[in-house]
């Protein structure tokens, strides 16, 4: 099959799958791909498929950005009732528990392959948590200068301005979006600051920083410093404890999960008297405060179900590049997922043998 034979086909593939699920995790499907794929097919040897979340927090130049490149606008994706960080609505495909946050269908919709990437809005973990409680690789542009125009307050009183964040099926496809969206993304060659948490165990029993020293050990000019973290029940604390922690490092590295399969991350649930434990125990740490510190980050899923490595810095390009060229080295350590990817990332190739279409076999 010829290069623009197979994008056509899987394009095509991607939109048919996408039918299966309008009205659930999408709003409307965009019928004028097949135009724009025309336009685009001969210039790029890539083509991808986005969708967007359904909230007037996207700005539209990040969409007209990627538009004018290799990217189709593919679909207008639910938005969690509320913007709610659990969707009570919609399952989590891959466990059966409630779907993670307000852009979790953007998520959803990312998993079955129906987009490449989707683009969403982060205020409290809104683009992170959903990602990681997936497997799914994900990024928060707020430090480098793309979120919303307007105020908001949380569910716990905190005010924010929501940030924009993009959620991908694999590294690959994010990093080709962050040279689009970001001036610079190239290795920086400063000594790296990080600052891992000493303290904090997972609901899982497995401490943070073994995973991080494992994961960090091979990177040079990087110099670890543990420290002791707040527990992030309480947002305004945690930002506060946080902020000093920020003011002697360049990079804070947590790790995120499993989210959502051992509690509840949801500030709603979380305000009664009996929930509160059920609530500090969804895995949720820096995802829950990293876009209200404004924030850059970059999020790498391990080999464990719904969690991975989290990389934050503060404003500015030059920081953002230091977390891009560490996640990608994160990435190459981790394992194949063919069982995985053909389930869920490539589900729109897998045939459906229903039995009315079958022939009379």
């Amino acid at each position: 099959m010829e290069k623009n034979e197979k994008i056509i086909y899987e394009i095509y593939r991607k939109q048919m799958k996408a039918h299966d699920f309008l009205g659930s995790t999408i709003e409307k499907i965009n019928y004028d791909v097949s135009f724009t794929l025309e336009e685009k097919k001969e210039k790029y040897d890539e083509i991808y498929l986005f969708g967007v979340k359904n909230t007037a927090s996207v700005g539209k130049d990040i969409i007209k950005k990627l538009s004018a490149y290799n990217c189709i606008f593919n679909t207008i994706d639910k938005m969690s009732d509320g913007g709610r960080a659990v969707d009570a609505v919609i399952r989590n495909p891959v466990n059966g528990n409630m779907m993670t946050g307000s852009s979790s269908a953007s998520a959803v919709n990312v998993l079955y392959g129906i987009n490449d990437f989707a683009i969403a809005t982060d205020g409290g973990g809104s683009v992170l948590a959903p990602a990681f409680s997936l497997n799914l690789f994900s990024c928060l542009l707020k430090g480098i200068g793309y979120k919303s125009e307007n105020t908001k307050k949380s569910t716990d009183g905190i005010d924010f301005t929501a940030g924009t964040g993009i959620i991908a099926g694999n590294f690959k496809v994010l990093r080709n979006i962050l040279n689009i969206l970001a001036e610079n993304t190239e290795k920086s060659s400063k000594k790296i600051r990080a600052a891992i948490p000493g303290n904090i165990v997972g609901p899982d029993g497995i401490r943070q920083k073994d995973i991080l020293l494992e994961y960090l050990k091979d990177f040079e000019d990087l110099e670890i410093s543990e420290y002791r973290f707040p527990d992030f029940r309480d947002r305004r604390e945690s930002i506060e404890i946080m902020e000093k922690i920020f003011k002697e490092n360049d990079v804070v590295a947590t790790v995120e999960g499993p989210v959502d399969v051992y509690g509840t991350g949801d500030s709603v649930y979380g305000n009664f008297y009996d929930t509160a434990d059920m609530q500090a125990k969804s895995g949720k740490y820096m995802v829950k405060i990293a876009n209200m510190l404004n924030c850059s980050s970059l999020g790498i899923p391990l080999d464990f179900s719904a969690k991975g490595i989290l990389l934050s810095v503060k404003e500015g390009m030059e920081n953002f590049s230091v977390i891009v060229d560490m996640a990608e080295k994160i990435s190459e350590k981790i394992s194949e997922r063919k069982i995985f990817e053909n389930y869920f990332l490539k589900s729109y190739l897998r045939r459906k043998n229903e039995y009315f279409f079958r022939g009379g076999e």
